[in-house]
């Protein structure tokens, strides 16, 4: 009985034991699994694309009190979709001491789209016997259905040549994919999430600041008469017509702060030096059209630069966001990297070059030269010059010296400005960061977007102080500092109005600046929807797709620089709108080049060149282009004439631009030895391929040849006129092929030493001349002689310095319609009227 009792009494025990160790181990993995953290998601993109792997991000959220070993907590992550298993990985929960809180899973890929309802499962045992599991819906689409945005973006830019329109209606459409196929939501979306996330990011509000006061500060100093003073230095260097067109190619270089600054000066204080040595105005156009844009896009301080690095930055942010690394360290770092690669501005201004050197021509443009000079007909028959008219709402006043300095001194405060302030900023980062102090470092971690934004506002302030203290006084520089040194006022006239007046007070120079800043309005609207559309492309999954799909293995990434460059010129040629374009391709190619080539940084920057690039030879050989419309009506040229003219540049500098410079440098040299190739193969094609236009036997080149054979022989058409170079008794001399390598007579290309020159009639006075463009408001009485005109009754004068006698008219005049030869064209950016001389034959 005792025995019985004792046993009965130890079961009892032996079962509290039992219970109280299950219930330890319960309190152990009720522990272990409270410890383990809850994900809560964010970051991620809101559509995905159909089969394509996807980064899953999500913030940890640790219970209280939790305590982990440094040394091995690891937290294994798999992640689930109707019970199917789709990606499992693991992460340290501690890196360097520090408590991870944050994770990714990547190449999570899901085969089906609508909406997919993902479980995120984390645990810190590798068999999951504690976990703790959060639930993503994920909403995918097909991958064909993101292509939708930016061809409706291109296809309504084609129709409408409104890139506004075709921008916004590129972000309603992305936003379309994004919510759900809902109209409306997609409507406000566009509106209250992405256009007002581009304009608050303070990247992009450093973008439009600088941009505002760059072109405020070129509105000033062409207002002021500076800009018009750059040019008077280099017109008085000009003895004949090679020397004339060297002039014009080398003011656009001085002139390179802004692509329309560029050409309303050089078409308007060039123009009458153009016409004065018989230069075509279709060459002029393509003169000044060649040296705005392509020195405007590739220069590290104008009004494209902010346009440019916001792009490049905006591309460098997806990359950041879709968790690449290694990425360079700034848009200017790109910038800079992409010049050695910009083949068809660089190939076009040498091609210009050596034309100018050479005095030869190719195309429609040898016909255009040959007519001017041996008809003296500076525009084709039938020209209509009543479209070209220009805005001269910033040409200085008609009083206002032309003084170089005022354009020198502000652009240059802006140079040191910009420079120092990216030395420092560069400096003090990189000692901050521990790098050595090298250029390279200095320059790549530079506050680039501060420095320009300083150097702008710096350089706005320096003119607005120049102009307030220059006094003018007759159209001449009036010395107000020797009343002031004696502590007295400008003197006045009878009428109590001050005898000489600053060239611009502070008010007017105020008003100028902002009226520098309205013409930015178009521009500023433009890159918002660029940043716009480009968010949106990427919150759609186009970028994905398209890198997805150009990474594949039937597409080398090596081509992509090649398929952007083309891609980006047709665009270009169909909207007419450079900055539209950049806008457009930015979001896609920049980023696919850099996630195709697996970080491959020449690819990049040969990818990000070749849009920039891209974008200007369409620009270029379009009719529509607001640059090409623009350099017509100001050399007063034909339009359709300049476009006709200047589509052979073009499109030869597009051809060399593929081959030997985005194709072979995708894939066999580096991009500076392409800069290097294609200007040996553009020298050797505008000496072989170019004919000189003063040949004797009237020589016609390859291109007009087939030109015409498929004019008369295909289409059966007249032949065309063509003008012939006329006799001469003189030997003719082919100067440039007779002394290229011959160092010590290489001022005759520039001299045209042993050949024909001659002079419009109508400028002969080059004193003339020179006092106008130096003075800016020369006073022409008695210094011209009229003479009677029996057409019209009009009465017509010659330019001619006071006391010569009047020059007559040429003998190629005679027959001539007064109209198509021009007298010295002073227009308001002349500040001179002269009228022409009417030498007309009954």
């Amino acid at each position: 009985m005792a025995t019985s009792l004792g046993a009965w009494q130890a079961k009892p025990a032996r079962m509290g034991a039992a219970a109280l160790a299950l219930a330890l181990l319960a309190a152990i993995f009720v522990a272990t699994a409270s410890a383990t953290p809850m994900a809560e998601f964010d970051g991620n993109k809101p559509t995905n694309i159909k089969g394509v792997g996807f980064a899953l991000s999500f913030n940890l959220l640790y219970p209280a009190n939790t305590a982990l070993d440094m040394e091995d907590s690891v937290l294994y992550m798999r992640v689930w979709m109707e019970g199917k298993l789709l990606q499992s990985t693991t992460m340290d929960v501690f890196a360097d001491g520090v408590l991870a809180t944050s994770g990714q899973v990547s190449d999570v890929v899901v085969d089906k789209h609508g909406w997919a309802n993902l479980v995120l499962e984390l645990s810190y045992d590798e068999q999951f016997s504690a976990s703790t599991r959060s639930d993503y819906a994920q909403w995918v689409v097909t991958g064909g259905l993101t292509v939708i945005p930016p061809l409706v973006t291109v296809l309504v830019a084609v129709i409408t040549r409104e890139v506004l329109w075709a921008l916004w209606i590129g972000v309603w459409t992305a936003a379309m994919i994004i919510y759900q196929g809902n109209p409306l939501t997609a409507f406000l979306r566009t509106l209250d999430t992405y256009m007002v996330e581009s304009l608050g990011n303070i990247d992009h509000a450093f973008v439009i600041l600088f941009s505002w006061f760059l072109s405020g500060l070129i509105a000033v100093v062409s207002k002021s008469g500076g800009a018009h003073g750059i040019a008077g230095l280099i017109i008085k260097t000009i003895k004949n017509k090679r020397s004339a067109q060297l002039a014009i190619y080398f003011l656009g270089f001085v002139i390179f702060f802004d692509d329309y600054a560029n050409t309303l000066i050089l078409g308007g204080t060039m123009r009458p030096i153009s016409d004065m040595y018989w230069v075509a105005r279709e060459k002029f156009a393509a003169l000044v059209d060649c040296t705005t844009a392509p020195i405007a896009s590739i220069a590290p301080i104008s009004s494209w630069i902010g346009f440019e690095l916001g792009l490049i930055q905006s591309s460098l942010d997806q990359l950041a966001a879709l968790g690449y690394e290694g990425l360079p360290s700034s848009a200017y770092d790109v910038f800079i990297n992409t010049i050695p690669s910009r083949y068809y501005p660089m190939y076009m201004l040498l091609l210009q070059f050596i034309l100018i050197l050479s005095m030869r021509e190719f195309g429609p443009m040898l016909e255009a030269e040959r007519r001017t000079q041996y008809t003296h007909k500076l525009n084709p028959d039938g020209a209509r010059l009543e479209e070209v008219e220009v805005d001269t709402k910033l040409e200085p006043a008609h009083d206002t010296p032309r003084r170089w300095w005022n354009g020198v001194v502000p652009i240059l405060v802006t140079l040191i400005a910009v420079l120092l302030g990216l030395l420092l900023t560069g400096y003090y980062s990189a000692k901050d960061a521990g790098l050595d102090i090298t250029a390279a470092n200095i320059f790549g971690e530079g506050d680039s977007y501060g420095s320009i934004l300083w150097g702008a506002f710096f350089g706005s302030i320096v003119i607005w102080l120049m102009a307030r203290f220059q006094y003018k006084k007759d159209g001449e520089m009036f010395n107000q500092f020797k009343y002031w040194i004696r502590f007295k006022a400008v003197p006045r006239d009878e009428n109590g109005n001050k005898i000489a007046v600053p060239i611009m007070d502070m008010y007017e120079s105020l008003q100028v600046w902002i009226e520098g800043v309205k013409g930015m309005t178009v521009p500023v609207l433009v890159l918002i929807m660029a940043w716009s559309i480009g968010q949106a492309i990427q919150d759609c999954g186009a970028d994905v797709f398209f890198s997805s799909a150009l990474s594949s293995d039937s597409l080398d990434y090596r081509a992509l620089p090649t398929l952007t460059f083309l891609i980006s010129g047709v665009i270009s040629f169909a909207t007419g709108t450079s900055w539209g374009t950049m806008s457009i391709v930015f979001p896609i190619a920049a980023p696919t080049a850099w996630i195709a080539s697996n970080g491959d940084e020449n690819i990049y920057y040969l990818t990000v060149s070749a849009i920039l690039a891209g974008a200007v030879f369409g620009d270029h050989a379009t009719a529509i282009s607001d640059t090409t419309i623009l350099s017509a009506m100001a050399s007063k040229c034909d339009l359709q004439a300049h476009v006709i003219t200047q589509l052979p540049y073009a499109l030869s500098m597009g051809v060399f631009s593929t081959i030997f410079g985005y194709l072979l440098a995708g894939y066999a040299y580096d991009a500076w030895v392409g800069l290097l190739v294609g200007f040996a193969v553009v020298i050797a094609f505008a000496l072989c391929f170019g004919v000189r236009i003063d040949h004797p036997n009237s020589k016609q080149d390859l291109m007009s040849i087939s030109s015409e054979f498929f004019r008369t022989k295909l289409l059966k058409r007249e032949p065309r006129e063509v003008t012939l170079v006329p006799p001469s008794d003189k030997e003719y001399v082919d100067i440039f092929r007779a002394n290229f390598w011959r160092a010590s007579v290489f001022a005759d290309f520039f001299l045209c030493r042993g050949e024909q020159q001659e002079i419009n009639a109508e400028y002969a006075d080059v004193k003339a001349v020179d006092d106008i463009l130096d003075d800016g408001s020369p006073d022409l009485e008695g210094s011209t002689s009229s003479k009677s005109g029996e057409h019209d009754g009009e009465e017509s004068t010659l330019l001619q310095h006071e006391g010569d006698e009047p020059a007559a008219p040429m003998d190629g005049r005679v027959g001539q319609d007064a109209d198509l030869v021009p007298p010295f064209d002073y227009d308001a950016d002349m500040t001179v009227a002269a009228t022409a001389v009417d030498g007309r034959a009954d």
